[in-house]
């Protein structure tokens, strides 16, 4: 039996080189390319309520946070290759110094992405190493390349491509050392998180997906048992240039990083339309909550975002952000959007939301605090000198309501008005370019 499946497993490695043979010698006259690319990305900040509420006692803080990359890329018909180093810090943040200078980091440089993606014929890829993810809009898996450092994974993804479907299957496995025998591993990170991802292209305005997320962690104080927590849903869209309509449904069963068992489920609906240089738009965002009468040691019903974008849809204070954050009551956020964009350089967007949890939370007097959490208006102007250079600018400001201070640890009536003012510079320049 074991002699069966050994001369099974040569055939299908013999069969997969031969198909990548076969690729290669297709465009064996085809020139390489390589490329050299980097990102410097400079954004200053007035901090005066960002993630906190502000009060009398808090002041405003002043800071620059500076992102740099250098990309190396390498593409042919048959292969892709991208290895990206990155250096993310604070101005001043530099661990080494004296009175007399200031030295640096003993170690701030990462691998921001190094993967592979090898064609294996007209329809198969296949990509592996370091990568960042997105699926659709990036409302569960995105970049969030707002972040300083962007969400990057260390994962294998096999893809299909056929007309106007599409497949992604994505596997990974985490350790946190060369261990030799499963061992522990932190609870609160990502042990393996997969995904199914099935797309169809109806029309040049209509496309909907299907996503199926698993994402495992390791029980604390366990080697083997993982907790999965699968999220399955659908997203669809129709956009023409002047109709945008677009939805996303899902819903999330499995386990907790506790061992909980999960029932929870989120929706969106946005529609807008474009009135040539304006564009008008309104949506709402439902995140389920724990409801009074179960028991979250229990049922966790508040549904989690999991590694999905929340500066882009939650408001860019980011006060609303994870289950924990409006005390597991879920989450009703209704919005909308007004952009003008006066040419190709210049644009401007605003958004206004109104917060509000989604179902009770009890408060220690044995009734249930108010739902609503307040309202947050986000501001933002963006200039497009050319492909290479951009500039940026934000105003937030948001209105919290008596419950938001209460959830926030802060007195009620003591807070501020929550600010935020930023001034970003990005230049992406290609430094070389070549075929040979």
């Amino acid at each position: 039996m074991k002699k069966l499946e050994l001369l099974s497993i040569l055939l299908l490695v013999f069969s997969f080189s031969q198909t990548i043979f076969a690729q290669e010698k297709k465009k064996k006259g085809e020139k390489p390319e390589f490329k050299i690319d980097a990102e410097l990305r400079i954004r200053t900040n007035i901090l005066d309520g960002y993630k906190t509420l502000p009060t009398d006692e808090k002041i405003a803080n002043f800071l620059v946070e500076q992102r740099t990359r250098l990309g190396l890329s390498y593409k042919t018909d048959l292969l892709k290759m991208k290895i990206t180093f990155q250096d993310s810090r604070i101005w001043g943040d530099e661990n080494l110094h004296t009175k007399t200078g200031i030295w640096g980091d003993s170690a701030s440089i990462d691998l921001k992405e190094a993967w592979a993606d090898l064609k294996i014929n007209d329809f198969w890829n296949f990509k592996i190493g370091r990568q960042a993810l997105q699926l659709d809009e990036g409302r569960l898996i995105g970049y969030r390349n707002w972040s300083n450092i962007s969400l990057s994974y260390d994962a294998a993804l096999i893809k299909f491509k056929k007309n106007d479907f599409s497949l992604d299957v994505m596997l990974s496995y985490n350790n946190s050392l060369m261990n030799l025998f499963a061992g522990e591993y932190d609870h609160l990170k990502i042990k393996s998180m997969n995904y199914i991802y099935l797309k169809k292209k109806f029309s040049k305005d209509f496309k909907a997906s299907l996503s199926t997320i698993f994402s495992g962690f390791q029980a604390e104080g366990s080697a083997t048992t993982i907790y999965f927590k699968t999220t399955i849903g659908p997203y669809i869209k129709f956009d023409n240039k002047k109709l945008l309509a677009k939805g996303e449904f899902y819903y999330q069963l499995g386990k907790t990083v506790t061992g909980v068992d999960v029932s929870a489920y989120f929706f969106n609906a946005d529609l807008g339309y474009n009135f040539g240089k304006i564009f008008l738009g309104a949506g709402m965002d439902y995140m389920s909550g724990q409801t009074t009468d179960t028991d979250i040691n229990e049922t966790m019903q508040a549904f989690d975002i999991l590694y999905g974008a929340r500066f882009k849809y939650y408001g860019n204070l980011n006060y609303v952000v994870t289950p924990a954050s409006t005390k597991y009551g879920g989450l009703i956020n209704p919005f909308v959007r007004f952009n003008v964009k006066f040419n190709k350089k210049n644009n401007v967007k605003l958004t206004y939301h109104i917060f509000s949890s989604a179902q009770d939370v009890a408060n220690p007097d044995g009734g249930y605090y108010d739902k609503g959490l307040g309202s947050e208006l986000d501001m933002m102007y963006m200039f497009k000198l050319n492909k290479d250079i951009n500039f940026r600018a934000g105003y937030h400001l948001a209105f919290p309501s008596e419950t938001m201070e209460i959830f926030k640890g802060v007195e009620p009536g003591t807070a501020k008005t929550p600010q935020w003012f930023w001034v970003m510079f990005t230049f992406k320049p290609t430094l070389f370019s070549n075929k040979w």
